[in-house]
C-alpha cells in the first residue's frame, strides 16, 4: 500500500529552522501503514532536511555553522543567492525513515529538521509518501 500527502512548511529568512517530526508522524497515523517506510522529499534547492536533535542551543548552533561555512558575500557567480543554495546542498532534499507500529522509528532524541536558507521567508512543499503494510 501506498499513501502520500503533500505538507506545507512556512519558513523563516535563513538560516533559519523548523521542527516537521509530529507532522509527518501524523501522516503516518493517517496512512493507518503499520510496517513500511516514510519517504520524505522536500520540493527545493535553498532549504534542505536533516535528523538531528531539535535542541534550541543546538540549532542556533547548526544556523551559526552554516552561515560561518558559507559565507553570505558577494564573491559568488550567482547573483542574489548563491550562499542559499551552498548551504542546502550540505543537507539533504529526501530522507527515509523506517515505520513500525504506525509511528516513526526515531531514537529519542531524533527529530526531521528543515533549515531554511533562502533570502526571504518562504512556503515549502514536503512531500510524504508512506509505504507498507497495514
Amino acid at each position: 500500500m501506498l499513501y502520500r500527502k503533500i505538507l506545507t512548511a512556512k519558513t523563516k529568512r535563513g538560516p533559519s529552522s523548523i521542527d516537521l517530526t509530529q507532522a509527518i508522524n501524523d501522516v503516518v497515523k493517517e496512512s493507518g501503514i503499520e510496517q513500511g517506510f516514510c519517504h520524505i522529499y522536500l520540493k527545493a534547492t535553498t532549504a534542505g532536511l536533516v535528523i538531528n536533535e531539535r535542541d534550541m542551543l543546538l540549532l542556533k548552533d547548526m544556523e551559526k555553522f552554516f552561515a560561518n561555512l558559507v559565507p553570505e558575500a558577494k564573491l559568488y557567480a550567482h547573483p542574489e543567492n548563491a550562499f542559499s543554495h551552498l548551504r542546502a546542498s550540505l543537507l539533504k532534499q529526501s530522507l527515509t525513515i523506517p515505520v513500525e507500529k504506525g509511528e516513526l522509528v526515531l531514537g529519542t532524541w531524533q527529530s526531521i529538521l528543515l533549515f531554511e536558507f533562502d533570502v526571504r521567508d518562504r512556503e515549502r512543499e514536503v512531500v510524504v509518501t508512506v509505504i507498507g503494510s497495514e
